[in-house]
């Protein structure tokens, strides 16, 4: 193992714990998230980004640290999915009842 992982897994042994303590049926959809990757992690960046006001993918890509075609693909993949993103040739927008950050509180 090269010391990268190595401190990831110190970083999150915690949440591995709290993770292993679920039940497990809400284990199961976290597995399906989880071998997704640091895909799904640019994903809810993306979607957080986009729940409050349409942005354009420029917009989108400087908040979420990534380039607009890289956006664009992940928006893409969404919708393919099964995702609701209302989106056109300039503008995403991914309208929720409760911003994520809110429900956090």
């Amino acid at each position: 193992m090269n010391k990268l992982t190595s401190e990831k897994l110190k970083s999150g042994a915690l949440a591995i714990e709290k993770f292993r303590a679920l039940q497990e049926r809400e284990q199961e959809w976290l597995y399906e998230l989880l071998s997704v990757g640091k895909s799904a992690l640019l994903a809810l960046k993306i979607l957080d980004a986009i729940s409050a006001c349409p942005l354009s993918f420029e917009e989108i890509a400087d908040e979420c640290g990534c380039n607009s075609q890289t956006v664009s693909q992940v928006l893409n993949a969404l919708i393919e999915g099964g995702t609701t993103i209302q989106l056109d040739a300039k503008c995403a927008y991914a309208p929720s009842g409760r911003s994520r950050k809110l429900a956090r509180r």
